[in-house]
């Protein structure tokens, strides 16, 4: 017997046991031997082994858990996976400060990240397995183990011998407080205040000589205004729009730039904003995203002005080795000084700030290792085309992306925690030099090697990959790809990639363009995206803000099966808040199944499901017991729509039709039945099968109360998560669904006890039903007279023929 409370704690840890090492942890594993079933292979997002899951981990792994549970359930082979990616500055920084050890230790650095990250996926493992997340363990990944590096290492000398990789000299995205170049999607941009500064440019008199007239007022100067005077050292051209008729006299003269010795041309260029302030550009090396494109569309000298440590460069004189903020401050005195700042103003900007620092990136031209992507720009927008975006508007995030993408992906990282970038250069006769396939994985900086062209010493990559670089092949990964052909086959495509919209741009777009390089074909037929969670301000959660929610202390709170209700509150791809009364609601949810089942549970003491079901469930059932079997079979074929289509908010339904259709009409409905033994196999017969299919349409929501449910009214079943174990319709004619009209009844009847505060429980003298004669609908409220009277507790049920289908209650 089901006990009368229901302890989540005590229930929920003993079925992580079962299901992770019990007699029910084969489920969970895919069957490499099972050449039948149909293969349905989830690419897991393997999340960075920050030490703890936020809630946007928690809503992402309850939906691929309840896909796994209910694609197992209608009979797939599921293949669940779980990685995580465990390289990358964050750990390389925290094991900085734990261990006060530099950079130059390699190998020891090594290790110590490897055993930090070890702890960490020790926490998020548990953390998941709290929620009732189950993948296969058995075929747990990691990004920093050798295999792992194996992979990545070959997958990019497969680039290089497509003519894909290459080493340049190139403007690249550079965080100075990280010392590393980044990708542009590691960028966030925030708004804050900074001043416009309005700076005068002197016209260099040769080149305006016998043009003094050109200049309405006369004057021998222009006036720029630009946020970033401390680029003045870099400035090597001019722009302003060809149609601009206040300056288009002055295109093609020179300026000399303030605080230097050199002069500049002035450039006629389309894409300048005369709107901004005084329509004039100042292009320097490099201030943002449209100096590096005009710098190289007008060829332009390259001064680098700021270094990879965030600081003035020596040519810039007496400025040299000043911080970003110090030199501006100082520029800016001296432009001051020689009055050659006209006015100021205050102005709200965006500034690309590094994703993982929160600290400002610049632009700085250093030696980068890059895969050469936008020439397969066009083809990876036409194959992102072929796969199902959930939501479908989602791909036309994914076009912008690559739409806007000015050059090719920067792969290299100047960290050590990281896979290493497999090749070798040799400076004497510029070539590239991959290391053996028989070698991987490698870090070449601990093998010497001398070229095979020239015999000079080759320089080692001392960089490691972009962590995108190594998640972007995890569709290969979990598909065998190196190691075993077959089940290659067999498992890829993937059937689903879920992952947040934040990261389209990156493990989206990146693993599309790889894993399509590589094997000519897409990675995924299926991806799913979810939104973020923000607190119940409606902002991002962050410390400093005051509205982070723990995982762990609502589940202890208030159970895991009520944190995967709140979860299908969600829609796909949508932002929301996180409601504590959605998670309340939940909790409150599972105690009414509970009470149900438990009730259902007591009166089946003496009911043997096998005995005589087949006569019983043919001749005997009332019109209501089909009712709610044909109720049953809608929800079952709603359900099972929704979740192939990853609409979670089916729940609401399932809830919907718990709390009402079965507890609030049904068990009223059928109490008496129980109670004075009239047709009790009958109502019997039909509460098992209700209860019994209920589990299993609740089982991917809720797996730990429906589990426990299961165990102890179907003794020495199978689990209720096992293969194939998802109902089918029964087969209910739906013309009992129009019985709907005697619950009808039933509710107004209640609604008079309410409004008259008279108690449920108490009986009314009469009650007078006003039916349509003529109405399908009201055709079965005769058959069903004795069912009203005993559920709605009235001494007489009267029936009369009307216009309209109304109920009339007296005390």
């Amino acid at each position: 017997m089901l006990p009368k409370d229901y302890n989540f704690l005590e229930i929920e840890k003993k079925w992580h046991n079962e299901w992770l090492s019990g007699k029910y942890s084969e489920i969970f594993k895919f069957n490499e031997g099972d050449n039948d079933s149909e293969v349905y292979v989830i690419d897991t997002p393997p999340p960075f082994t920050s030490g703890k899951l936020h809630m946007g981990h928690v809503l992402n792994f309850i939906w691929i858990d309840i896909i796994a549970r209910f694609k197992r359930m209608k009979n797939f082979n599921v293949l669940c996976p779980q990685g995580w990616d465990t390289q990358g500055l964050p750990t390389e920084l925290k094991v900085e400060q734990k261990y006060k050890i530099k950079k130059n230790e390699r190998e020891k650095f090594r290790n110590l990240c490897i055993e930090w990250t070890k702890e960490f996926i020790a926490n998020m493992k548990s953390q998941m397995t709290m929620i009732g997340y189950i993948p296969d363990w058995s075929r747990e990944y990691k990004t920093m183990d050798p295999n792992y590096w194996k992979a990545v290492q070959y997958s990019l000398i497969k680039f290089y011998e497509k003519g894909m990789i290459y080493k340049d000299k190139h403007p690249v995205h550079f965080c100075p407080s990280c010392g590393t170049a980044i990708a542009k999607a590691e960028i966030e941009y925030i708004t804050r205040e900074t001043t416009l500064n309005f700076i005068k440019f002197y016209l260099d008199e040769k080149s305006n000589e016998g043009n003094e007239n050109d200049n309405e007022k006369n004057e021998n100067f222009i006036i720029i205004a630009t946020t970033r005077p401390e680029l003045i050292q870099a400035c090597v051209a001019v722009f302003v729009h060809p149609n601009d008729e206040r300056y288009k006299h002055l295109i093609g003269k020179f300026v000399n730039v303030p605080l230097t010795d050199r002069k500049v041309k002035i450039i006629a260029e389309n894409e300048v904003d005369i709107n901004f302030g005084t329509g004039i550009v100042m292009i320097c090396s490099f201030g943002d995203e449209h100096d590096v494109k005009w710098i190289y569309k007008y060829n332009l000298e390259i001064i680098n002005a700021i270094n990879e440590y965030g600081k003035l460069a020596d040519l810039c004189g007496i400025y040299k080795g000043m911080k970003v903020e110090e030199a501006r401050k100082k520029i800016i005195e001296d432009l001051n000084a020689k009055k050659s700042i006209v006015q100021q103003e205050k102005l709200n900007q965006n500034v690309g700030i590094h994703e993982r620092c929160k600290k400002p990136v610049e632009f700085i031209s250093t030696d980068q290792w890059f895969i050469k992507v936008i020439d397969s720009n066009d083809r990876l927008m036409e194959e992102s085309r072929t796969i199902k975006w959930i939501p479908d508007y989602m791909q036309k995030r994914f076009k912008e992306w690559v739409e806007n993408m000015d050059w090719d992906w920067v792969i290299s990282r100047q960290r050590i925690f990281g896979t290493p970038i497999p090749f070798y250069y040799c400076e004497h006769c510029s070539k590239i030099i991959p290391a053996e396939i028989f070698e991987l994985p490698i870090d070449p900086t601990l093998k010497e090697k001398k070229c095979p062209h020239c015999s000079n010493i080759l320089s080692p990559a001392k960089d490691v990959c972009d962590c995108w670089v190594d998640s972007s092949i995890t569709p290969l990964i979990v598909s065998k790809w190196l190691n075993d052909e077959k089940y290659f086959n067999k498992t890829y495509p993937v059937s689903l990639r879920p992952q947040g919209h934040e990261i389209i741009r990156t493990w989206a777009f990146y693993t599309l363009f790889r894993c399509l390089i590589l094997t000519d074909k897409i990675p995924f037929s299926n991806i799913l995206v979810n939104g973020m969670v923000f607190g119940k301000d409606g902002k991002k959660m962050s410390k400093s803000l005051g509205n982070v929610v723990e995982p762990n202390e609502i589940i202890e709170k208030y159970g895991a099966d009520a944190v995967r209700q709140w979860a299908c509150t969600f829609v796909p791809g949508s932002d929301t808040s996180l409601i504590m009364k959605d998670i309340d609601y939940g909790k409150r949810f599972i105690t009414k199944l509970w009470n149900a089942a438990r009730f259902i549970e007591m009166n089946l003491q003496d009911y043997k499901h096998e005995n005589n079901h087949d006569e019983i469930f043919g001749k005997n059932l009332t019109p209501v017991d089909k009712w709610i079997l044909a109720k049953c079979d809608e929800m079952t074929e709603k359900t099972d729509a929704a979740l192939e289509n990853f609409n979670f908010a089916v729940m609401k339904d399932l809830q919907n039709f718990v709390w009402h259709d079965v507890c609030d009409n049904y068990l009223e409905l059928v109490k008496y039945r129980l109670y004075e033994n009239l047709n009790r196999q009958a109502a019997q017969c039909t509460l098992h099968i209700v209860l019994t299919n209920l589990m299993r349409q609740l089982a991917p929501f809720i797996p730990h109360t429906t589990e426990e449910i299961e165990q102890n009214f179907n003794k020495n079943s199978d689990s209720v998560h096992s293969k194939g174990n998802f109902p089918k319709p029964l087969g209910i004619d739906k013309k009992y669904l129009d019985v709907e009209n005697v619950v009808a009844i039933i509710e107004a009847i209640r609604k008079f006890k309410g409004d008259n505060k008279i108690k449920l429980s108490e009986e009314i003298s009469r009650v007078k039903i006003y039916r349509k004669q003529d109405a399908a609908e009201t055709k079965f409220i005769e058959e069903c007279i004795i069912d009203i009277k005993k559920a709605g507790r009235a001494k007489e049920a009267e029936i009369f023929d009307s216009d309209v289908f109304k109920v009339e209650c007296e005390k």
